[in-house]
């Protein structure tokens, strides 16, 4: 993975820093704005970090000690954390082996009337099985938490992801498609919720409170400390200008992958007709993915798993499950190859070649 780096970011940023507002402000109005004209949602808000949107999605739903939520282990340990933190008990569904998204059929079994929510992971960009999962959740009245970390301009059916679960969260770490250092977004189906996430996002205040001084109004619920300042924000309206080019680099370079792989010891995972993927990560699963990884690197190509199998954290030891076996086999094959922004056409004829000619163990 790599940062991309906008060729005036330097002169940007002085700029800010010479105006003395580097907290939220002008810039972070703006790229809120921005952000969610490009996915099309209004109701988005802006925060300094994926995590700290799913805490905020957790708080809006109203989970506390007892509730359960549905999720997988498929993802990096900041998806279930903050559910965790809730005193909800995780109950963790089995995946699809082909893409490593969670499985609708798996969710329909963990279900119960204590569900208050189901986490999906859109992994490496390829979005989830939404109607079944919203089928689900509407019929159960559960609410639907989207982790999009790896899905900025993933579509689902021709829609943007960031239109159907209830809370959709992004990320803007160093190496996603579109960076500002550290920093994300939920985004809400309703507004109401919008509302009371940018409240919750600083402390419980309305900054665009009418008085002599913010501070005069009254807190009725405590917040947080998640809001984005201005620092990372100028930088995420600078990346604005590349977020395109960047995702269909990705995209096309996936494409590239997928087409010419043809290697019986690499299985690529699965594309969906029906969505596109952002391509931030492209996936393969091989037998001996350490003999794998070393047969890449002895080849200049970078490789590694990205995320893997929450169930081997122990802190999270209460909710092991042995009967998610497609959880285990996906886990213990995965491997991830290059696709990003930065590869040259000899670069994708080079991994190509190299996979192609991979004859395992």
């Amino acid at each position: 993975m790599k940062v991309h780096s906008p060729p005036n970011i330097g002169e940007t940023l002085q700029s800010v820093w010479d105006s003395g507002f580097v907290t939220e402000g002008e810039y972070s109005d703006r790229f809120e704005k921005e952000f969610a004209d490009y996915i099309g949602n209004p109701n988005t808000v802006l925060t300094n970090a994926c995590t700290n949107s799913l805490v905020l999605a957790g708080r809006l739903i109203g989970l506390r000690e007892g509730d359960e939520v549905i999720s997988t282990a498929m993802t990096c340990m900041a998806t279930n954390g903050p559910f965790h933190n809730t005193g909800a008990k995780l109950v963790f569904a089995d995946i699809d082996p082909e893409t490593g998204n969670i499985d609708p059929e798996s969710v329909k079994q963990k279900i119960t009337e204590r569900t208050k929510a189901i986490v999906l992971v859109h992994w490496g960009g390829q979005p989830c099985d939404l109607d079944e999962i919203l089928a689900i959740a509407k019929e159960h009245n559960v609410k639907v938490v989207e982790d999009a970390a790896h899905a900025l301009r993933s579509t689902y059916k021709g829609v943007r992801i960031g239109n159907h679960g209830d809370f959709v969260c992004f990320s803007f770490q160093a190496v996603k498609h579109l960076t500002t250092a550290d920093g994300g977004a939920l985004v809400c189906k309703s507004e109401e919720d919008a509302i009371r996430a940018r409240k919750l996002r600083w402390f419980g205040l309305d900054r665009k409170f009418k008085c002599s001084s913010r501070w005069d109004q009254d807190i009725p619920e405590y917040g947080f400390k998640f809001h984005m300042n201005n620092t990372n924000a100028v930088v995420g309206l600078e990346q604005m200008k590349y977020i395109d080019g960047l995702i269909d680099s990705h995209i096309e370079n996936a494409a590239f992958l997928r087409k010419n792989i043809s290697n019986p010891h690499v299985k690529v995972t699965k594309s969906k007709a029906d969505r596109v993927s952002a391509s931030w990560l492209f996936s393969v699963l091989v037998e001996d993915k350490e003999h794998f990884r070393n047969y890449l690197a002895d080849n200049g190509i970078a490789s590694d798993q990205a995320h893997v199998n929450n169930l081997r954290y122990s802190v999270f030891k209460e909710y092991q499950d042995e009967s998610l076996t497609n959880l285990k086999y996906f886990d213990k094959r995965l491997m991830n190859i290059p696709c990003g922004w930065w590869l040259s056409e000899g670069d994708l004829n080079h991994i190509t070649q190299v996979v192609n000619n991979y004859e395992g163990l």
